[in-house]
């Protein structure tokens, strides 16, 4: 299903038919055009965008920058002035989506939905970045020998550069990219960097500025965001810092030195948007909105030209809402700018924001590096490069993953005292997650323009090209497809192969030995047990034929390694220093891994009631070697008897781990590595925590034949992708591999559709961290034509009031028709005072198509189990509305002051309790059960009764539609369960 349709242009206009009994005869008469919608709550007023239809795809952003403006301000005018003369304010004209955003009264979007202009309303929303925790204690000492052996010679940091194969700091390594290209000629925007430009790591040895066109370049004060942004793109590693000043509480000596540079430090960097809201000022980092956003895509690419844009933030994914960034970034794709896009911050299952999910951007998830934790830790050596706990992953609702992976946890960035959310008492950040990942890749982006344009006569490569190096030539990881993609950037492979791909005049004197896909990932959605053919286009980089197989990769289910252990917790001696790592929290605990193992998932819960319990642990492998500490973003709760949003449940993955004793440390801290503060205090539960380890192997199968690949050539190579039997999401991977040496990890991302005719289906929940959006899991199902209703059903065992999921129903256009969440807030008969985990969707006369279904679990779990499984159903007609009396035929005739009285069967088919009741538009239908609720339990059926009677003058002919509507748990929300359409003629008194 294309979401893109937000931005659809030339909608018909839907006609309303009304009809009319006059001297004997019906006539049709044709109503005003419906007004256009206004979704997720924008008809309430506020900040909202006014999208106009016409979206002028043909006028690209950069080329035709100035016609585009010039065309879509003419066709705002009339809305503008209509809204600034009906008391609209903070107006804003928006260029890369033909849209207007504003703050208007309810009123005044009632009146802007009917200028035929428009093609909807849609709330303006903010946008999100980190937050910070910090504590009050000491911390000890630490050896001199986690520093450079020569404080001359600093570590390079991020570590990241040299993980990525960018540089080592060492001129004599192999395998660096900024041997070959540094960003040199290109153009990078991104988010809150005109107020950095004085910022001395963004000053170039010559005395140039990396940040162009600022308006003040001696600022030096922008959000500590924006500074970590632009130091991954295009630090300058001109300035040498000490850890022992930038890493205060990490207990590190003197000496120890370090210099910070990016991915692309011969790049330029403009700002996409000048408003910089400190996230100070806001608590949960929330920095601009939607509109603000757009506005600034428009500045970039259409006055700054723009070659890259970074986007290092993002939409809570949410069920039917897809933001307006699909257009706006689209229109910059389309006029040759690439775009990057963090997949968010909300652990790995199942939640990439948006606009992540648009198939145009390159989407990026996080992966650790772990030497900067080492050295504030302690430890002497650690493991780089699994997918971080942070990192947004798992399958969209829209069939995406994320495109590759980059370092995103255990990173250093230049800051400044002065800018807002930077640390008070250094000169650097610690900064990590995707909105690390992202500048990261954006700054690899720069790279392989300038490879491909050094290389090709001047011509720069296409966006689409851009991606298809970038995820041809990442790094398998060994992570399952829905969380590496292609897997983790490889900087230095991407910009030789870019040396060699088509286009122009290629320069063929550097060898390669990559394979670049036509395609970073493959989408099938279908039928259980059936196939689809696919195929995919391999380009052989090298200067010899290649010969190239390929097989299906995918995890197989999950096995428990040893018992489940359960610790009691206990609070750390007073008098002991608290190490930066936080303080223990429970004993160690210990288990064992197999040889052979693919895959390690350890999981730690926490059956706290009162989400406020702030902990994690740190993955010690049997070499004693840091390998992976848990992350809980979630906030403590305000006060006695509120819920904060503590997750209750810590999990992390390894590749390929180690075989032999692994040791987990459990500690009073978040995992958040902000290491310019102070450790986390210790907090005041003393329950149990429990803890379990489970692996899992990869199965393999034959994808297709052996091919030869011509040098400097391409083959298509045929694919049979097979469909599982369960419904839900199977996603795997096609991993390529030649003879000379290259390899290339493809997603398949397998969905298997709920059969058409009904069935069961059911999801796991995983995991959380607490921030932004829960595992979303989505399903899918063909809807025929011709059904009354269709009923979806929920039940899982856990019905904690701080365990609570969330269940859309979402219809062919991408509207949200049904939502219900467990625990039930409806009393489940008299008398009852018991929450159910139960839930039910039900919509009449639904159309027919391709339905969604999403279980959405909302952050917090009750820490009482390491998964949940939800099942569900799906049916039809479950209502069994059985009708009596109910006026059909528009000749009968009801005389005026008279009733009809009129009776209905209803069966509960919601699969949980609910109050039933009547309702009708037209105000004719009183009494029974329009004014009196029925509760029903979950399949019982009640004789439902009301009367007809008739409000309109003598001689009119009504039409009306009965509705039979039950409550939800969701405040105020109402299900249509059943519709019924009735109509008759207004006789003499």
């Amino acid at each position: 299903m294309d979401r893109r349709r937000l931005l659809a242009t030339g909608s018909a206009l839907a006609l309303a038919v009304a009809f009319t009994f006059t001297g004997g005869i019906w006539t049709a008469a044709t109503a005003a055009p419906s007004p256009a919608p206004a979704v997720d709550g924008a008809d309430a007023g506020g900040a909202v965008i006014v999208v106009l239809k016409d979206q002028h795809p043909n006028l690209k952003l950069r080329a035709q920058g100035t016609q585009r403006t010039s065309t879509t301000r003419s066709d705002q005018t009339s809305i503008v002035q209509d809204i600034k003369a009906h008391g609209g304010t903070d107006v804003t004209q928006l260029v890369a989506v033909n849209a207007v955003a504003a703050h208007l009264s309810a009123a005044e979007v009632d009146r802007v939905r009917r200028n035929p202009a428009v093609q909807r309303v849609v709330p303006d929303l903010p946008l999100l970045v980190p937050s910070k925790v910090v504590s009050k204690q000491q911390t000890a000492q630490l050896s001199s020998k986690l520093c450079p052996k020569d404080p001359a010679k600093p570590f390079l940091e991020p570590e990241a550069l040299s993980v990525l194969h960018v540089e080592t700091g060492n001129k004599n390594d192999p395998d660096q990219a900024s041997a070959i290209a540094t960003g040199k000629g290109v153009i990078v925007a991104n988010d809150g960097i005109d107020d950095l430009a004085g910022n001395p790591n963004f000053v170039r040895p010559d005395g140039s500025h990396v940040v162009i066109d600022a308006a003040d370049y001696t600022k030096d004060d922008s959000d500590g965001e924006y500074y970590g942004d632009a130091s991954s793109i295009a630090g300058q590693g001109l300035v040498v810092y000490d850890y022992s000043k930038e890493l205060p509480y990490s207990g590190l000596p003197a000496g120890c030195t370090f210099r910070i540079k990016g991915v692309a430090p011969d790049a330029s960097l403009v700002d996409t948007n000048n408003i910089d809201t400190p996230e100070s000022q806001n608590g949960e980092g929330q920095t601009t909105s939607e509109s603000q956003a757009v506005a600034g895509i428009d500045h970039a690419v259409v006055v700054e030209h723009a070659d890259v844009m970074s986007e290092s933030y993002g939409y809570t994914q949410a069920p039917g809402r897809y933001s307006l960034f699909y257009g706006a970034n689209d229109a910059a794709v389309a006029a040759g700018v690439t775009v990057v896009v963090s997949s968010g911050d909300s652990g790995v299952s199942g939640t990439v924001s948006s606009p992540a999910t648009d198939p145009q951007v390159i989407a990026v998830g996080a992966t650790n590096t772990l030497r900067l934790n080492a050295q504030a830790y302690g430890y002497d050596n650690w493991i780089n490069n699994d997918i971080t706990p942070l990192s947004s992953g798992g399958t969209a609702p829209n069939n995406r993953v994320v495109d590759l992976v980059a370092p995103g946890y255990g990173g250093e960035a230049a800051c400044s005292p002065a800018g807002t959310d930077c640390p008070t008492n250094t000169l650097t950040e610690a900064f990590g997650g995707t909105s690390q990942s992202c500048p990261l890749v954006s700054g690899a982006v720069a790279d392989i323009i300038q490879a491909y344009a050094d290389s090709h006569g001047g011509a720069k490569p296409t966006p689409a090209l851009i991606k298809q190096v970038l995820t041809s030539t990442a790094q398998d990881v060994g992570a399952p497809a829905d969380l590496q993609g292609a897997g983790l950037l490889n900087v230095y492979a991407a910009v030789r192969a870019a040396q060699q791909v088509p286009g122009g005049a290629a320069n063929n004197t550097s060898d390669s030995s990559s394979l670049v896909a036509s395609t970073s990932q493959i989408a099938v959605t279908g039928e259980a047990g059936t196939s689809s053919a696919q195929q995919v286009s391999l380009y052989n980089t090298g200067s010899q034929p290649a010969r190239v197989a390929g097989t299906y990769r995918a995890l197989d289910t999950a096995s428990q390694l040893g018992n489940t252990v359960t610790e009691p917790v206990s609070a750390p001696d007073p008098s002991l220093p608290v190490p930066a790592a936080g303080a223990q929290a429970a004993a160690p605990i210990t288990f064992t891994v197999p040889a052979g193992l693919d895959r390690l998932n350890a999981d730690l819960v926490i059956p706290d009631p009162t989400n406020s319990t702030i902990l994690s642990f740190t993955l010690i492998d049997p070499k004693g070697r840091l390998s992976q500490i848990s992350y809980d973003y979630g906030k403590v709760a305000a006060r006695p008897g509120t819920f904060g949003t503590v997750p209750n449940i810590q999990h992390v993955e390894v590749a390929a781990p180690t075989k032999g004793t692994w040791t987990v440390k459990v500690l009073w801290a978040n995992g958040r590595s902000h290491l310019q503060e102070l450790p986390n205090v210790p907090g005041s539960y003393r329950g149990n925590v429990s803890f379990r380890a489970t692996g899992q192997h990869y199965t393999t199968a034959k994808a297709s034949a052996p091919v030869t690949i011509p040098s400097h050539g391409s083959v298509t190579v045929p694919l049979n992708v097979k469909l599982p039997s369960a419904p839900g999401d199977h996603p795997e991977s096609v991993q390529f591999a030649g003879s000379n040496g290259g390899q290339t990890s493809l997603p398949v991302l397998r969905r298997t559709l709920i059969p058409t005719n009904g069935g069961s289906f059911k999801t796991t929940i995983t995991s959380s961290v607490g921030r932004g959006v829960g595992q979303i899991s989505t399903y899918n199902l063909d809807v025929p034509t011709g059904k009354n209703e269709l009923d979806v059903t929920f039940h899982t065992a856990d019905a904690s009031v701080d365990n609570p999921l969330s269940f859309y129903l979402i219809d062919p256009n991408g509207k949200i028709v049904a939502r219900d969440t467990t625990p039930a807030t409806t009393l489940q008969g008299v008398g009852s005072d018991k929450p159910t985990a139960d839930a039910g969707l039900v919509q009449a006369k639904p159309i027919a198509g391709r339905w969604e279904i999403d279980v959405v679990l909302n952050l917090t779990t009750s820490g009482n189990e390491f998964t949940q499984t939800v099942k569900g159903t799906v049916g039809y007609n479950g209502s069994a509305v059985g009708v009596y009396a109910l006026p059909t035929n528009p000749t009968a005739t009801i005389a005026a002051g008279s009733s009809k009285p009129v009776s209905l069967r209803v069966t509960n088919p919601a699969g949980v309790g609910r109050s039933f009741r009547l309702t009708s538009a037209t105000g004719d239908v009183t009494g029974g059960a329009v004014s009196t609720p029925i509760y029903l339990a979950a399949g019982m059926t009640a004789l439902f009764t009301a009367n007809v009677v008739p409000v309109a003058a003598p001689g009119t002919a009504v039409q009306g539609t009965l509705y039979v509507v039950s409550n939800t748990s969701v405040r105020n929300g109402v299900q249509q369960i059943a519709a019924l359409p009735y109509a008759y003629t207004v006789g003499g008194v």
